[in-house]
Order: structure tokens, then C-alpha cells, then sequence
């Protein structure tokens, strides 16, 4: 038995299905660990480099709500098969800010992004909620943020950093670069991670790989999290890792 995340990003127990980009080899590491995975198709108003990335065109708002984008009609009949309430958003439209009106970063009772820029519907479902939207100056919110804990998290954006530390977060702030997305440009850490257990963050390449990895190795671990690297290669950006449904508690298993 499965049942919906009612915090985003925070699993209380194993994951069982997470959206994700669709590259097999990530795809695969997280079928071995009992993780089914839905993914977007390329969105047609977005470059190559994000136009497959979940956290551009999905946010999930908690429980069984999730905000899609237009286009992805596969993946929201999958999310319906999986007892989700689907709402269609706006269209993310490159170039930035019309890309991002789905890319916040949700937590229990607030959530971050650009204002003026996320997409209404999602915004108002979220005041509706209880969730105040703190503003930031980083589009990319959801990108650039990697959850550990409800109150720690991993960034290499200083307005998020600060927004964070001002409720009282703890924040590892890290340096920027080392996560790739495209010849052209670097990546987010929050694009290259996701949690698929309260104590596992997953990461898709070798932390190794990053200048700041035996700091977010050790910030992770002073918060109870331990890290999965999911490959052997580069800590990849593919727009996060969302959990999205999680073992039952009465199933839940103890590692």
C-alpha cells in the first residue's frame, strides 16, 4: 500500500514513485532501490537543455494535488492513474522569467519563488493551503534548492539562502558549478537530488565530483540523511528527482 507525500520534496517513509527526467541509467538505479518513476516529455517552448526537466514543468503541491504543464497529457493521465488531481498550469515559455511558473520550491507551510512569475493557480492553491509564498530573487527556485530536512537545507543561491536562514533553516551554502546541465551552462545541486527516503538523498552522479562534496556528505549526515549516489559519472542536473508517493506507514520498513 502507497500513499501520497502530504509535505513535497519530505518523504516520511520509502518512496515508491518519484517523477523524472527520462534517462534510463537513473531510471534504472531507481527501480533497483524500489522507485517507479513518470516522467515529462520535451515541452516545445522550452530550450533542450530543460525541456524534459520535471521541476519546469511539474510541482507538486502536496497530497494528491499536483500542477502540470500544458503538453504533458502522458504524464498527467499517469498521475491520474496514481490517484492525483491533475491542474493544468500556465505554459512555461523560455526565455526566463516565462520559463518558470512552476518551478517553486514547496515546503510544509511556505514555499519559495520569483514573484509575479509563478503561475497563479499554483499560487493561490498554496495561500489556500496555508503555505506563504516567500519571495526570492532566484527564478529557478525549485533548482536551486536541495531539501535534507523540513528545517535544513543545501544551495548555491544566496537570496534562497538567506530567505531560508531568516525562518531559522539551517543552510549549506555551497559553491556554484560542478553540476552539469549543458555545454553551455552549469547546473543546480536541488536539479541534481531528491529525497527517496527521511533518511536517503538520492544524488545522480559521485559526490566526489563536486568541490563541496565532503561538505554536503557531512551537513547531510549531521541531519540524520545519508547520501545515494545514484551513478559512477558527473552529478547531473535532469530537474530534480520529485517524490511523489511513499510506503504506506503501516508498511513502513525500518533499513
Amino acid at each position: 500500500m502507497c500513499k501520497f507525500l502530504s509535505v513535497p520534496n519530505l518523504p516520511e517513509a520509502p518512496v515508491t514513485l518519484a517523477a523524472v527526467r527520462l534517462l534510463p541509467e537513473i531510471a534504472a538505479a531507481l527501480r533497483s532501490l524500489g522507485i517507479q518513476t513518470v516522467s515529462p516529455v520535451p515541452c516545445p517552448w522550452l530550450p533542450e537543455e530543460t525541456a524534459e526537466h520535471t521541476d519546469m514543468l511539474l510541482c507538486h503541491a502536496g497530497g494528491n494535488v499536483c500542477f502540470v504543464a500544458p503538453g504533458q497529457t502522458a504524464l498527467a493521465e499517469r498521475l491520474r492513474e496514481e490517484g492525483f488531481s491533475v491542474r493544468l498550469s500556465a505554459a512555461p515559455r523560455a526565455p526566463y522569467p516565462g520559463d518558470i511558473p512552476l518551478n517553486v520550491a514547496v515546503d510544509r507551510d511556505f514555499a519559495l519563488g520569483l514573484p509575479g512569475h509563478t503561475d497563479k493557480g499554483l499560487t493561490d492553491y498554496l495561500a489556500a493551503t496555508g503555505r506563504t509564498l516567500l519571495p526570492v530573487r532566484q527564478g529557478y527556485a525549485k533548482c536551486s534548492l536541495c531539501f535534507v530536512t523540513e528545517n535544513a537545507f543545501i544551495t548555491e543561491d544566496p537570496s534562497i539562502a538567506g530567505a531560508l536562514e531568516r525562518r531559522g533553516a539551517a543552510v549549506l551554502r555551497i559553491s556554484p558549478g560542478d553540476v552539469s546541465l549543458s555545454e553551455r551552462h552549469t547546473g543546480f545541486f536541488g536539479g541534481a537530488s531528491g529525497k527517496i527516503a527521511p533518511d536517503k538523498l538520492a544524488v545522480t552522479g559521485r559526490l566526489a565530483r563536486h568541490r563541496d562534496g565532503d561538505r554536503i556528505r557531512a551537513f547531510a549526515a549531521s541531519h540524520g540523511v545519508t547520501i545515494v549516489e545514484l551513478t559512477d559519472g558527473p552529478i547531473l542536473d535532469i530537474g530534480g528527482i520529485l517524490p511523489l508517493k511513499q510506503i504506506g506507514k503501516q508498511f513502513a520498513i525500518s533499513n
